[in-house]
């Protein structure tokens, strides 16, 4: 019975691969194609919608066969990505800190194949898995100026899903920042192990204003329209610094100090055109279009403390 179940389990992951282009036919000829694994819903407004809609703009225009599976679970990686791989797919995207192990287990099995560990900087070692992020690090050093310049109660935090690799090096950069800024800033992060949940999220948020934390710094994917919600119901006692969307214009949130917006959509173009497999690591930050930075409610001071920075960064007198 067991094993009934398990073949039973494969089949339905297979059955449930959705084509974003081209025909579903084309395992005979699968030159220019691409495969994309999200973590979440490609209708999330966040990383993973931005991504997958790179991927089919690079269809549209490069004539590449796409195709992607949504919400698969860290139990279902490896069977996902392995089907893929068996269904021909050139170049197979992992999309999410969480696919690592799973896709240099694959990788191993299809040295032919190659693999893309997106927001990971970790090749495994392998010639044919390449990593690319958008830089944590630079968006969470420009985050947390932001949030030192804001802040009025010196109690600031950052909220994620987990603190996988990237998370924690923009959370590292972010209190640094804060610091250079402020040494007297009280600081905390906390995960919420959710990235789509908003109403986990709401409550965190809240939590975290009950005790005086007046600016948030959310991380997360779906799930940021909780903080930004959470922000607008205070009533002026908290506000939020953005990451991964412009909080203002995603999720209409009033009480926003600014927001550090990854560019997502390009990194999804990028890795589904094949530019980057090569199996290095690539990075994309403030000095090539990886970020971009809105401002809605900060003082001229903050303003010139931001874009000084900004320019630190790219001219590498600040090191992350």
């Amino acid at each position: 019975m067991k094993k009934v179940l398990a073949v039973l389990a494969v089949f339905l992951i297979t059955a449930s691969f959705v084509f974003a282009g081209g025909s579903s036919e084309g395992s005979n000829d699968m030159a220019g194609s691409v495969a994309m694994v999200l973590s979440g819903l490609k209708t999330d407004q966040a990383f993973n919608q931005y991504t997958y809609e790179g991927m089919l703009r690079a269809g549209q225009e490069k004539g590449i066969k796409t195709a992607y599976m949504e919400s698969v679970k860290d139990s279902e990686q490896i069977e996902v990505i392995r089907q893929f791989a068996q269904a021909g797919y050139q170049t197979i995207i992992g999309q999410g800190g969480q696919f690592g192990d799973a896709l240099a287990t694959v990788a191993t099995e299809f040295p032919n194949t190659q693999f893309i560990f997106s927001v990971g900087n970790d090749t495994y070692g392998l010639p044919n898995m390449s990593a690319a992020t958008v830089s944590y690090k630079e968006a969470g050093y420009v985050g947390g100026i932001m949030a030192a310049n804001a802040t009025k109660n010196n109690k600031v935090a950052m909220i994620t899903g987990v603190f996988y690799a990237n998370q924690s090096q923009m959370r590292d950069a972010f209190e640094k920042a804060l610091h250079d800024v402020n040494p007297d800033i009280e600081f905390t992060a906390i995960e919420t192990n959710d990235w789509a949940d908003t109403d986990t999220a709401y409550n965190a948020a809240n939590a975290l204003i009950a005790q005086g934390y007046d600016i948030l710094f959310p991380c997360l994917d779906a799930a940021g329209a909780g903080v930004a919600a959470a922000a607008d119901d205070s009533k002026g006692k908290a506000m939020v610094v953005g990451s991964v969307a412009d909080y203002a214009g995603v999720y209409g949130c009033k009480a926003v100090v600014g927001s550090v917006d990854f560019n997502w959509e390009g990194l999804g173009y990028l890795e589904s055109t094949g530019e980057l497999c090569d199996g290095q690591a690539h990075e994309v930050g403030l000095a090539n279009d990886g970020l971009n930075i809105t401002i809605n409610n900060l003082s001229e001071e903050g303003v010139a403390a931001l874009e000084q920075a900004k320019n630190d960064i790219i001219a590498g007198n600040i090191v992350l």
